[in-house]
């Protein structure tokens, strides 16, 4: 008879909870048991919504990266989601079989155009200014505010980021301060990728709409507290109007060609199957933590060069790499920037003579305002089985002194 947590014959937790060690057969059936049947009994999952605010930058993502060790509240992730009644230290020993690296990135990508406006609280409900498709310094405004060209980036930040991660840090598990029992490339043990998890990319439609309200609401809120607003296109510019060759004025057409944004699925597959193609890494043979040890799984930075760039992805402002402050300010490079001359000539709609052709001169701005959405996954799993009662003096006095199963000092010697 069985009810609920009564029932001891489980086999994923019979070492725990059911037959005692010295029953036939029990010990040859855990240690057998197929890996992919071995429970995932501890984990920490961080997600992360970007951008991350620059400030937090250098003390959740700099030179070391602890997921399983931080609290629950971690600063610049979003959620931390944990098995852990105290994130790192176990409970109960555990026989540990295997590990998991994870990080799963946004699953669609793409990039529109659109202008950046400051302050918004010069915009009136009700008063949306024209957001053209070309921006002159002769587009009027309304009063107090300016306007940039604008970049929405959709998760193309969050799978970066991710990839330069993966490369950026090696995976470390260092046991009672000294034994390490793992010292290799996150790369080259994490399971990664898109949430797709395509071989190919896809692609697809989305409305851009719902991602300006996400990345502009992300923006405006602490920490970051940017001024000002992302405005998707709303006119496309036909040209200028003049009554003089020395005045000018933009002339526009209204659209709703912006309304979607093109998106591409998929195409990173486990980085591109040129590393760990499963989802957790077995041990070569099983290793008996203790309870109350802290767990000592960390990503240590090795590569500044992906470290640098990773931070820059997951930046709000590329972390100081550009002249932004709450967001990114791209410019065309070192001392090259803001308007171009005036002099690129532009025939006019004229208002005078058809024999006379009116050419004015028109001027845009070569800076690009950069914002950043999309959300990506980090994560540490842990697979085997709590020991409990009877099992732990058994694991120790037989498997562990017979070399069937490895203790931290065993396993890094």
């Amino acid at each position: 008879m069985s009810h609920g947590l009564r029932n001891l014959d489980i086999p994923s937790r019979r070492i725990g909870l059911g037959q005692a060690p010295s029953a036939p057969g029990v010990v040859d059936s855990v240690l057998s048991c197929g890996f992919t049947q071995v429970p995932v009994i501890e984990y920490v999952t961080w997600t992360v919504d970007l951008p991350v605010a620059d400030g937090f930058i250098d003390g959740t993502f700099g030179d070391e990266i602890d997921v399983l060790q931080n609290p629950k509240t971690v600063p610049g992730v979003t959620t931390v989601d944990s098995s852990f009644v105290i994130n790192g230290i176990l409970q109960v020993d555990m026989l540990v079989i295997g590990f998991g690296v994870h990080g799963f990135a946004e699953p669609q990508q793409g990039t529109q155009i659109g202008n950046y406006a400051t302050p918004a609280s010069a915009i009136p409900a009700g008063s949306v200014p024209i957001s053209p498709d070309t921006l002159t310094t002769q587009t009027v405004l309304p009063g107090g505010v300016t306007m940039t060209p604008a970049l929405l980036e959709w998760g193309v930040d969050a799978q970066n980021a991710l990839w330069h991660l993966m490369n950026a840090y090696q995976f470390r598990w260092i046991m009672q301060q000294r034994y390490q029992l793992v010292q290799e490339l996150a790369a080259d043990v994490a399971y990664f990728g898109s949430y797709a998890e395509a071989v190919a990319a896809g692609s697809s439609q989305q409305a851009f709409q719902r991602y300006v309200n996400r990345v502009n609401d992300k923006y405006s809120s602490a920490p970051i507290s940017d001024p000002g607003v992302f405005l998707p296109i709303n006119a496309q510019r036909v040209g200028a109007t003049t009554a003089s060759g020395s005045t000018s004025a933009d002339c526009f057409h209204p659209t709703r060609a912006y309304d979607t944004l093109d998106v591409t699925y998929g195409g990173l597959r486990v980085q591109g199957m040129t590393g760990s193609l499963q989802p957790f890494r077995k041990l070569f043979k099983p290793v008996l933590l203790e309870r109350g040890i802290p767990i000592g799984m960390i990503l240590s930075a090795q590569d500044e060069y992906h470290q640098n760039l990773m931070q820059q992805y997951l930046s709000n402002n590329d972390h100081g790499a550009s002249g932004g402050t709450t967001h990114t300010l791209m410019q065309i490079g070192a001392g090259v920037s803001g308007n171009t001359l005036t002099d690129i000539p532009e025939l006019t709609f004229s208002t005078t003579a058809e024999t006379s052709t009116i050419v004015v001169d028109v001027a845009v701005n070569t800076d690009r305002v950069l914002m950043k959405g999309g959300a990506f996954q980090l994560a540490i799993l842990i697979k085997g089985f709590e020991v409990w009662g009877p099992w732990k003096n058994y694991i120790t006095k037989n498997l562990v002194a017979n070399g069937v199963v490895d203790t931290p000092a065993t396993a890094a010697s």
